[in-house]
């Protein structure tokens, strides 16, 4: 009972974070739901470190939102950055392990160092969750973006065979290089291979299926829901790198080729739209059990941590230190880049360049990974004193992944462009305003083609089409006007009265509106003083808008078609680039098949 009112007040906190994202527009959707999670653990009790099995958490949220992003990476940049992206995944998780590990034993000399290095080596992963949105929503550049995907997808076994080394070497006191080493090998390699052949093996299963003559699209979704589980517990069982795994099946996985029918066009839409609804629900539950482990911040002492002004001021060190680390090894990397590229390593010192590396460093932020190891350190370590150094380094943690996410929720946008804002030039906006207009344009001129009464006045009030071409275009007026505000003073002025028009027209169909509540206001009138129900005008009417209603899909469908014709049109003539027609000609497939 205790374990379902946890999941119960996960998912309402996902929930109402989703709510108040809207809400609180300065704050990112996972910094919301961080604050839900420290509220839950603040008035309610929902032991999150014994109820949540750090295994668990991997098995139960990492793996599957890995499977998912990989099978949507971009293969082709992760080799063509390969080397970029095992000098983070490798070199700069040991560049950190040991600078942030060194300074905390500084500044905390009663920590062991072998612990405060395994700290470290926890703080050398970064949140795939966190850093797949950044990547998502901002403009890095095509380089830096591969490199922080890489980064995220690989980086967790450095850490994670580094803590282990650590952890074991504080509790036995013996330490082995070579052992380590095989560990490092057998997660990393075997990792890779094993999910190889998985990843050809499932494919081959997925293709056995439909080749059965089983096309069922909710069979295929729920056997993809069920392959990164799978993946992640054959893996563990032969002592390989799970995480790893996962991730090399699904870039495996979209890597082989596919079958390409009506079916497989079904099952890729509803498999999109499940793993989207999944993905939100994990990555929120997520960061509401990050911020769970708030309050240890707030009270360390009771919970045998180190003290509030102590616990502060380590947190801030130990962030300074690690951002930096982080900033001077990925501009290291930019300057070995320009320079390979033909350019000077002074290239990456200009305004622009630094602010991309300061961005890039930033974009690293810490969670479920970092949180999910140190929830492994044993319990039996102790200070001198008898406090549990287990509890200290916790607070330390959570600390410093709060840290690390505000940075990168708050500096990031003010270093690099929105997508959705850079995207939007001027002249590009135009090009689409033009597109709408000549859309709208069609909509009229086939008027008389479309809906229930085809005939030379529809648009003159003769028949239905009038209301039904007039609500297809209100549609088309409200993307109208959203661009016309990002357009150039002559387009926007045109756009503006073209809107203007079209919505004169539109409140035209309100005396339909009119019409019929007249007509039930009469039918009511009617019944009260004994009449007969079913007034022949209220039949019409509701007859007249059931044919208006058939007449707007009609209308939509069609405009739909002209639409497509017109993103051809204007991309060869130049006006639409290539990336952006195929934009616009997938958000129209997408409103076909709703239709």
């Amino acid at each position: 009972m205790q374990a379902l009112t946890l999941i119960l007040f996960l998912l309402a906190a996902v929930v109402a974070s989703s709510i108040l994202d809207k809400v609180l527009r300065p704050l990112s959707l996972p910094l919301v739901q961080i604050a839900l999670g420290a509220l839950i653990a603040l008035f309610a009790t929902t032991p999150v470190e014994s109820g949540i099995d750090p295994e668990l958490l991997l098995i139960l949220f990492i793996a599957p939102l890995h499977f998912n992003e990989s099978r949507h990476a971009d293969s082709g940049e992760l080799w063509k950055n390969r080397w970029g992206i095992a000098s983070l995944a490798v070199g700069l998780v040991f560049a950190i392990a040991f600078s942030t590990g060194g300074a905390l034993h500084v500044l905390v000399p009663a920590l062991p160092l072998s612990l405060c290095i395994a700290f470290g080596a926890a703080m050398g992963s970064t949140d795939a969750v966190a850093v797949t949105e950044l990547s998502k929503d901002y403009r890095f550049g095509r380089r830096h973006e591969a490199l922080l995907t890489g980064e995220a997808f690989f980086n967790d076994v450095t850490g994670t065979v580094v803590f282990q080394c650590c952890i074991s070497l504080a509790a036995t006191g013996a330490f082995s290089l070579m052992h380590a080493g095989e560990e490092f090998a057998l997660d990393l390699f075997g990792g890779m291979v094993g999910g190889a052949i998985m990843g050809v093996v499932a494919w081959g299963i997925f293709e056995g299926i439909r080749r059965l003559g089983v096309d069922s699209p909710t069979l295929h979704v729920t056997l993809e829901l069920l392959l990164p589980f799978g993946i992640y517990l054959i893996a563990a069982h032969i002592h390989i790198g799970a995480v790893i795994a996962v991730v090399t099946a699904g870039l495996m996985m979209s890597l082989l080729p596919h079958r390409h029918t009506a079916a497989t066009a079904q099952q890729k839409l509803q498999s999109r739209s499940v793993w989207d609804t999944l993905s939100f629900i994990l990555n929120g539950v997520i960061f509401v059990i990050l911020g769970m482990q708030l309050p240890r911040i707030l009270h360390p002492t009771e919970a045998g941590g180190l003290g509030d002004p102590m616990l502060i001021g380590v947190v801030i060190v130990l962030t300074v230190i690690l951002e930096g680390v982080r900033f001077f090894w990925i501009w290291g990397m930019d300057a070995v880049c320009a320079k390979r590229a033909g350019g000077k390593a002074r290239d990456v010192c200009t305004r622009k360049a630094l602010k991309n590396t300061l961005a890039m460093a930033f974009a690293g932020p810490k969670g479920a990974i970092t949180l999910s190891l140190m929830l492994t350190v044993p319990a039996t370590f102790a200070f001198a004193s008898g406090g549990p150094m287990r509890n200290a380094l916790l607070s330390v943690a959570a600390g410093v992944i709060l840290c690390t996410l505000i940075l990168a929720d708050f500096a990031v946008p003010a270093l690099v462009p929105h997508k959705r804002e850079a995207k939007r030039s001027k002249e590009r906006v135009d090009a689409e305003v033009e597109l709408v207009e000549r859309v709208i344009a069609s909509i009229q001129a086939d008027a008389h083609l479309t809906g229930d009464v085809r005939a030379s006045g529809a648009l003159e009030g003769d028949g239905v089409d009038e209301p039904a071409t007039a609500i297809v275009m209100k549609r088309y007026v409200d993307q109208l006007r959203d661009l016309a505000s990002h357009a150039s003073e002559g387009v926007r002025a045109q756009a503006l009265s073209v809107a203007d028009v079209c919505h004169a027209v539109y409140e035209g169909i309100e005396d339909v509106a009119e019409q019929l509540r007249e007509a039930e206001d009469d039918e009511t009138q009617g019944e009260a003083k004994g009449g007969s129900a079913g007034s022949p005008s209220l039949t019409a009417h509701l007859d007249q808008l059931r044919r208006i209603y058939d007449a707007v899909e009609d209308v939509q469908a069609q405009a739909l078609s002209r639409e497509l014709e017109i993103i051809r049109d204007m991309h060869r003539a130049g006006r639409i680039d290539a990336e952006r027609a195929t934009e616009l000609r997938n958000d129209v497939y997408i409103q076909q098949i709703t239709l």
